[in-house]
């Protein structure tokens, strides 16, 4: 299934996200999958996926946000296609809920350090545009806003103690 979600969005980032390899599209968790003794669960990252697949998901056990599929029969490919489609276009970027010119010129030093596009919108939006704005949050302030997740709190810590000298 792994290998069929990267052809799929061969330009996806695999991350850890919620202790499972996932996979992101611009910044977005947009499929996760997690192995377990009789199935291997496929994660679309959002509630709101699932449902709107009930024909083609009535043969797999499933909750509002995982499909339980058997081990030795994974997901179709062209059923994984439409799942990571539906998931993509809820993505607030690709809705068009994020004007993305707002943001190129404010945060490059962001960009340079090469935080992804949420954590740079993230800081940007808290009105954190440059390295000595870091001193004034704490670690958890800082992992505590939007896109800001484990990856980008390291580099920003890391940016913040160079800073200080």
């Amino acid at each position: 299934m792994r290998k069929a979600i990267l052809e799929l969005i061969p330009r996806a980032e695999e991350v850890i996200s919620y202790g499972m390899p996932a996979f992101k599209v611009n910044g977005n968790t947009v499929a996760g999958l997690l192995s377990n003794k009789n199935h291997v669960g496929y994660y679309p990252f959002s509630g709101s996926v699932l449902h709107l697949f009930p024909k083609e998901l009535s043969k797999y056990s499933t909750t509002k946000s995982a499909i339980h599929v058997p081990i030795d029969k994974p997901l179709p490919k062209g059923l994984m296609a439409k799942l990571i489609r539906a998931r993509i276009s809820q993505c607030p970027v690709k809705q068009g809920k994020v004007d993305l010119k707002k943001y190129e010129s404010k945060d490059s030093i962001w960009r340079e350090l090469g935080l992804a596009a949420p954590a740079r919108r993230g800081l940007v939006d808290n009105g954190i545009l440059k390295l000595s704005d870091l001193k004034k949050l704490s670690k958890a302030e800082l992992a505590g806003i939007h896109g800001i997740g484990s990856n980008a709190l390291g580099i920003l810590l890391k940016a913040r103690q160079a800073n200080k000298r």
